[in-house]
Protein backbone atom coordinates (compact mmCIF):
# COMPACT_ATOMS: atom_id res chain seq x y z
CA UNK A 1 0.00 0.00 0.00
CA UNK A 2 1.09 3.20 -0.96
CA UNK A 3 2.23 5.47 2.26
CA UNK A 4 0.07 8.49 0.65
CA UNK A 5 -3.15 8.97 -1.87
CA UNK A 6 -3.67 11.85 -4.44
CA UNK A 7 -5.77 14.53 -3.53
CA UNK A 8 -8.67 14.54 -6.15
CA UNK A 9 -11.80 16.68 -5.87
CA UNK A 10 -14.87 17.80 -8.38
CA UNK A 11 -17.39 19.82 -9.28
CA UNK A 12 -20.40 20.43 -11.73
CA UNK A 13 -19.60 23.66 -13.40
CA UNK A 14 -22.23 24.49 -16.27
CA UNK A 15 -22.81 20.71 -16.97
CA UNK A 16 -19.48 19.06 -17.05
CA UNK A 17 -17.44 17.46 -14.61
CA UNK A 18 -13.92 18.74 -13.98
CA UNK A 19 -11.74 16.71 -11.97
CA UNK A 20 -8.40 17.98 -10.65
CA UNK A 21 -5.66 15.91 -9.52
CA UNK A 22 -2.05 16.55 -8.35
CA UNK A 23 0.66 13.79 -9.74
CA UNK A 24 3.60 13.37 -8.01
CA UNK A 25 5.37 16.49 -9.31
CA UNK A 26 2.62 18.71 -8.14
CA UNK A 27 1.10 19.42 -11.71
CA UNK A 28 -2.55 19.71 -11.63
CA UNK A 29 -4.62 17.79 -14.40
CA UNK A 30 -8.28 18.14 -15.49
CA UNK A 31 -10.16 15.59 -16.98
CA UNK A 32 -14.23 17.13 -18.75
CA UNK A 33 -16.66 14.75 -20.16
CA UNK A 34 -16.87 11.91 -18.46
CA UNK A 35 -19.33 9.55 -20.06
CA UNK A 36 -20.54 6.41 -17.87
CA UNK A 37 -21.11 3.23 -19.78
CA UNK A 38 -22.88 0.71 -17.51
CA UNK A 39 -22.76 -2.89 -19.42
CA UNK A 40 -26.29 -4.56 -19.00
CA UNK A 41 -26.51 -6.91 -21.88
CA UNK A 42 -25.11 -10.05 -20.80
CA UNK A 43 -27.07 -13.46 -20.62
CA UNK A 44 -26.92 -13.88 -17.06
CA UNK A 45 -26.60 -17.39 -17.32
CA UNK A 46 -24.95 -18.83 -14.50
CA UNK A 47 -27.56 -16.63 -12.22
CA UNK A 48 -30.57 -18.03 -14.64
CA UNK A 49 -32.37 -14.51 -14.35
CA UNK A 50 -31.13 -11.34 -15.89
CA UNK A 51 -29.19 -10.14 -12.99
CA UNK A 52 -29.53 -6.48 -14.38
CA UNK A 53 -32.97 -6.19 -12.74
CA UNK A 54 -32.62 -7.72 -9.50
CA UNK A 55 -33.44 -5.84 -6.46
CA UNK A 56 -30.59 -4.53 -3.59
CA UNK A 57 -31.82 -2.90 -0.97
CA UNK A 58 -34.48 -1.19 -2.54
CA UNK A 59 -33.29 -1.01 -6.17
CA UNK A 60 -32.27 -2.52 -9.14
CA UNK A 61 -28.23 -3.58 -9.77
CA UNK A 62 -28.45 -1.69 -13.10
CA UNK A 63 -30.31 1.35 -11.15
CA UNK A 64 -27.73 1.06 -8.14
CA UNK A 65 -24.70 1.00 -10.21
CA UNK A 66 -26.14 4.19 -12.50
CA UNK A 67 -27.07 6.09 -9.24
CA UNK A 68 -23.78 5.74 -7.73
CA UNK A 69 -21.34 7.19 -10.43
CA UNK A 70 -23.77 9.69 -11.04
CA UNK A 71 -21.25 12.07 -8.79
CA UNK A 72 -18.81 11.74 -12.17
CA UNK A 73 -21.25 11.34 -14.98
CA UNK A 74 -22.09 13.44 -17.47
CA UNK A 75 -24.01 11.24 -19.22
CA UNK A 76 -25.00 7.73 -18.54
CA UNK A 77 -24.99 4.77 -21.90
CA UNK A 78 -26.74 1.62 -21.04
CA UNK A 79 -25.41 -1.31 -23.21
CA UNK A 80 -28.36 -3.59 -23.96
CA UNK A 81 -30.04 -5.57 -26.40
CA UNK A 82 -33.06 -3.84 -25.90
CA UNK A 83 -33.91 -0.20 -25.01
CA UNK A 84 -37.70 -0.74 -23.62
CA UNK A 85 -36.94 -2.02 -20.50
CA UNK A 86 -34.35 0.94 -19.75
CA UNK A 87 -37.28 3.67 -20.46
CA UNK A 88 -38.00 4.45 -16.79
CA UNK A 89 -34.84 4.29 -15.96
CA UNK A 90 -33.30 6.29 -18.59
CA UNK A 91 -35.94 8.85 -18.22
CA UNK A 92 -35.62 9.02 -13.77
CA UNK A 93 -31.90 10.05 -13.89
CA UNK A 94 -30.99 12.99 -13.70
CA UNK A 95 -28.35 13.68 -16.64
CA UNK A 96 -28.79 12.82 -20.07
CA UNK A 97 -29.29 8.54 -20.25
CA UNK A 98 -29.41 6.35 -23.26
CA UNK A 99 -29.41 2.86 -24.79
CA UNK A 100 -26.92 1.83 -27.37
CA UNK A 101 -26.58 -1.06 -28.77
CA UNK A 102 -24.04 -3.22 -30.55
CA UNK A 103 -22.58 -2.88 -34.16
CA UNK A 104 -20.92 -5.83 -33.39
CA UNK A 105 -23.90 -8.62 -32.47
CA UNK A 106 -22.83 -11.52 -30.28
CA UNK A 107 -19.31 -10.19 -29.42
CA UNK A 108 -19.16 -9.12 -26.03
CA UNK A 109 -18.44 -6.43 -23.26
CA UNK A 110 -16.26 -5.48 -26.28
CA UNK A 111 -18.86 -4.51 -28.87
CA UNK A 112 -20.22 -2.84 -25.81
CA UNK A 113 -17.30 -0.33 -24.84
CA UNK A 114 -17.11 -0.14 -29.17
CA UNK A 115 -20.38 1.06 -29.32
CA UNK A 116 -20.05 2.85 -25.97
CA UNK A 117 -17.45 5.15 -26.94
CA UNK A 118 -19.03 5.39 -30.47
CA UNK A 119 -21.67 6.86 -28.42
CA UNK A 120 -20.25 9.02 -25.50
CA UNK A 121 -20.42 12.33 -25.83
CA UNK A 122 -16.86 13.50 -23.90
CA UNK A 123 -13.71 11.59 -25.00
CA UNK A 124 -13.54 9.55 -21.75
CA UNK A 125 -15.44 6.51 -21.00
CA UNK A 126 -16.35 4.70 -17.81
CA UNK A 127 -17.07 1.14 -18.47
CA UNK A 128 -18.63 -0.91 -15.15
CA UNK A 129 -20.04 -4.36 -15.83
CA UNK A 130 -23.89 -4.20 -13.99
CA UNK A 131 -23.06 -6.57 -11.33
CA UNK A 132 -21.02 -4.30 -9.66
CA UNK A 133 -23.21 -3.14 -6.80
CA UNK A 134 -20.48 -1.60 -4.58
CA UNK A 135 -18.83 0.38 -6.94
CA UNK A 136 -16.58 2.70 -5.17
CA UNK A 137 -16.87 6.83 -6.07
CA UNK A 138 -13.44 7.54 -4.43
CA UNK A 139 -11.49 4.74 -6.60
CA UNK A 140 -13.76 5.87 -9.73
CA UNK A 141 -12.19 9.73 -8.86
CA UNK A 142 -9.01 8.47 -9.02
CA UNK A 143 -8.79 6.54 -12.18
CA UNK A 144 -9.89 9.24 -14.16
CA UNK A 145 -7.29 11.55 -12.21
CA UNK A 146 -5.43 9.26 -13.83
CA UNK A 147 -6.68 9.82 -17.50
CA UNK A 148 -4.16 12.44 -19.11
CA UNK A 149 -1.48 11.02 -21.21
CA UNK A 150 -3.36 7.28 -21.32
CA UNK A 151 -5.91 5.74 -23.66
CA UNK A 152 -7.32 3.50 -21.15
CA UNK A 153 -6.86 3.08 -17.26
CA UNK A 154 -7.59 -0.35 -16.36
CA UNK A 155 -7.30 -1.95 -12.81
CA UNK A 156 -4.70 -5.19 -12.60
CA UNK A 157 -5.49 -7.73 -10.35
CA UNK A 158 -3.87 -10.86 -8.99
CA UNK A 159 -5.64 -13.38 -9.55
CA UNK A 160 -7.15 -15.82 -6.40
CA UNK A 161 -5.84 -18.63 -6.84
CA UNK A 162 -3.07 -18.12 -9.40
CA UNK A 163 -1.53 -15.01 -8.26
CA UNK A 164 -1.11 -14.05 -11.85
CA UNK A 165 -1.97 -10.25 -12.57
CA UNK A 166 -4.97 -10.05 -14.63
CA UNK A 167 -7.08 -7.34 -15.87
CA UNK A 168 -9.92 -5.86 -14.90
CA UNK A 169 -11.48 -4.59 -18.33
CA UNK A 170 -15.08 -3.94 -16.73
CA UNK A 171 -13.94 -1.13 -13.89
CA UNK A 172 -12.10 0.58 -16.67
CA UNK A 173 -11.36 3.82 -17.99
CA UNK A 174 -11.28 4.60 -21.98
CA UNK A 175 -10.18 7.11 -24.22
CA UNK A 176 -12.08 7.09 -27.73
CA UNK A 177 -9.08 7.05 -29.36
CA UNK A 178 -9.10 3.24 -28.01
CA UNK A 179 -11.98 3.48 -31.33
CA UNK A 180 -9.39 2.27 -34.12
CA UNK A 181 -7.69 -0.50 -32.25
CA UNK A 182 -11.48 -1.90 -30.82
CA UNK A 183 -12.58 -1.81 -34.39
CA UNK A 184 -9.89 -3.65 -35.95
CA UNK A 185 -9.78 -6.54 -33.22
CA UNK A 186 -13.70 -6.66 -33.65
CA UNK A 187 -13.57 -6.86 -37.26
CA UNK A 188 -11.17 -9.54 -37.05
CA UNK A 189 -13.38 -11.83 -35.30
CA UNK A 190 -11.61 -11.04 -31.54
CA UNK A 191 -14.26 -10.81 -28.72
CA UNK A 192 -11.60 -11.22 -25.97
CA UNK A 193 -12.63 -7.81 -23.95
CA UNK A 194 -8.73 -7.43 -22.92
CA UNK A 195 -7.72 -7.68 -26.81
CA UNK A 196 -6.84 -4.66 -27.55
CA UNK A 197 -5.09 -3.27 -24.72
CA UNK A 198 -1.55 -4.11 -26.03
CA UNK A 199 -2.51 -1.98 -28.90
CA UNK A 200 -3.12 1.09 -27.30
CA UNK A 201 -1.24 3.52 -24.27
CA UNK A 202 -3.19 1.43 -21.25
CA UNK A 203 -2.27 2.12 -17.76
CA UNK A 204 -2.62 -0.50 -15.20
CA UNK A 205 -4.02 0.73 -11.70
CA UNK A 206 -2.00 -1.76 -9.52
CA UNK A 207 -3.50 -3.23 -6.36
CA UNK A 208 -1.29 -0.93 -3.86
CA UNK A 209 -2.80 1.83 -6.19
CA UNK A 210 -6.61 0.47 -5.56
CA UNK A 211 -6.26 -0.53 -1.60
CA UNK A 212 -6.26 3.27 -0.36
CA UNK A 213 -9.46 4.23 -1.83
CA UNK A 214 -11.01 0.58 -1.82
CA UNK A 215 -9.22 -1.53 1.21
CA UNK A 216 -11.31 -4.54 0.72
CA UNK A 217 -11.64 -4.62 -2.58
CA UNK A 218 -15.45 -4.58 -2.90
CA UNK A 219 -15.26 -2.08 -6.17
CA UNK A 220 -14.77 -5.61 -7.83
CA UNK A 221 -17.03 -7.84 -6.29
CA UNK A 222 -19.24 -9.11 -8.75
CA UNK A 223 -22.40 -11.09 -8.54
CA UNK A 224 -22.30 -14.07 -11.26
CA UNK A 225 -24.24 -16.50 -9.44
CA UNK A 226 -27.19 -17.01 -6.59
CA UNK A 227 -24.61 -17.86 -3.80
CA UNK A 228 -22.84 -14.19 -4.78
CA UNK A 229 -26.24 -12.49 -4.86
CA UNK A 230 -26.67 -13.75 -1.21
CA UNK A 231 -23.20 -12.75 -0.18
CA UNK A 232 -24.40 -9.13 -1.80
CA UNK A 233 -27.37 -9.10 0.27
CA UNK A 234 -25.46 -9.43 2.88
CA UNK A 235 -23.04 -7.26 2.68
CA UNK A 236 -25.60 -4.54 1.65
CA UNK A 237 -27.34 -5.06 4.70
CA UNK A 238 -24.15 -4.39 6.72
CA UNK A 239 -22.86 -0.91 4.91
Amino acid sequence: MSEHCRKIGGAFLFGYVIWTAHDDEGAVRTVENLSVLILAGGRSRRMGQDKAWLRLDGAALVERVARRVLPVAEEVLFSANAAEPFAQLTSSLPVPAAVVADLFPGAGPLAGIHAGLRAARGDLLLALAVDLPFVNLALVRHIVGLAQGWDAVVPQMPHPTTGELVWEPLHALYRRSCLPAITARLAAGERRTVSFLSDVRTRPLTLAEITPFDPELRSFFNVNTADDWHDAQRLAAAS
